[in-house]
């Protein structure tokens, strides 16, 4: 039965403004074993991210084929209203929310090592890291698991073919700027992720 008593109380994104969401990930094994399958289909998902932020007519294209029984199977009405540009909180409520689903703007593909070390700053704040770690731990886990030189192998062989601009691709160390664009205000930079724990009012601290 639908009750239709389910309400968004707020989203994600404004939690924390273009938050790294979803992820791709392989063994260590499947990538040292397959090493040009591994950049192909990052090749893929970077195109189809792309291809998804290049047009309003891609997103309603991408709803259609999500909408399918074979993929999502949801109504596409459903699947349309966040990925065409709008989030609806209640049935009569309905905003704009351009950046609600961003797949390529803002270099919303490339792996972060910042965005690693925040997940890491909050298991830590809640327990599920049971003792305080340095920095350099923090840094080192996350370099373990974002792998940016596969990114790069497969965005330059996309550049190589036309399908990217190198100004698609950031200048960085692996970690995004500072940034404080969270509900709660609170700065983050990845380099200091102690000195960021120290600084919320909840959760551990040491």
């Amino acid at each position: 039965m639908i009750r239709d008593i389910g309400v968004t109380v707020i989203t994600d994104y404004e939690i924390w403004k273009n938050n790294p969401e979803k992820v791709f990930g392989v063994t260590a094994a499947w990538a040292e074993q397959n090493p040009q399958t591994h950049i192909a289909v990052v090749k893929a998902l970077i195109r189809a991210a792309k291809w998804l932020d290049e047009s309003p007519q891609n997103r309603i294209e991408a709803c259609r084929i999500l909408s399918r029984p074979e993929y999502v199977g949801a109504d596409f009405k459903v699947i349309a209203n966040s990925m065409t540009g709008t989030w609806q909180y209640t049935a009569d409520d309905t905003r704009p929310m351009p950046d609600f689903n961003v797949f390529f703007r803002y270099f919303a593909t490339y792996p972060y090592y910042s965005d690693a070390v925040w997940y890491l700053t909050q298991m830590r704040r809640w327990g599920q890291i049971g003792e305080a770690k340095a920095d350099e731990w923090y840094k080192q886990t996350a370099a373990d698991v974002y792998k940016p030189d596969i990114y790069r192998a497969a965005a330059k062989e996309l550049i190589e073919e036309g399908y990217l601009e190198s100004s698609d691709i950031p200048e960085t160390d692996g970690y995004r700027p500072a940034t404080n664009e969270f509900i709660d205000g609170v700065a983050y930079d990845g380099r200091e992720p102690n000195a960021y724990l120290h600084k919320l009012a909840i959760g551990l601290k040491d």
